[in-house]
């Protein structure tokens, strides 16, 4: 998991998987055009964004997510999200098992979650042993959220 603001980002970058770069940097692209909501193609089905925007639910409503084929980039445009993050566990079980063409599980959150606080600007970074509970906090919000098919990275 990588967490961190666009502020930081230039001196960050040299840091980052190239992969993690390119998504960073046609994010900003693509916000510079005040984009409608809904998906935008970045690299077909390998690298997509989904800009939304929504009401956040009370953490004793939401549930805890973990994806298998793809990184989720989140970054929140407007409003406050609480994020909570944990790492797989073995033996961790799924309230729904892994939808493999959704491509996601459901999982209840965990005893050991970190809550992470998410003001505009910022970004968090979610890889498939990532375990994390987005959408969470008292008003609406604004964000959005690339996908990056792992075999990216490996390529």
């Amino acid at each position: 998991m990588i967490l961190s603001s666009m502020s930081l980002w230039e001196n960050q970058r040299k840091f980052e998987h190239i992969v993690i770069v390119k998504a960073i940097e046609a994010l900003q692209t693509i916000l510079k055009e005040n984009p409608a909501e809904g998906r935008i193609e970045i690299q077909s089905d390998q690298m997509y964004m989904s800009l939304m925007e929504f009401d956040a639910k009370p953490m004793n409503e939401q549930l805890a997510e973990k994806h298998e084929s793809y990184i989720d980039v989140h970054y929140l445009i407007e409003g406050e999200e609480t994020i909570g993050w944990s790492s797989q566990q073995v033996g961790e079980v799924s309230v729904k098992p892994y939808d493999s063409e959704q491509d996601y599980a459901l999982y209840d959150p965990s005893d050991d979650e970190i809550l992470l606080q998410l003001k505009p600007g910022m970004f968090a970074v979610f890889f498939p042993n990532d375990i994390h509970r987005p959408g969470m906090g008292l008003a609406k919000i604004k964000k959005a959220v690339i996908k990056i098919h792992v075999g990216l990275l490996s390529s």
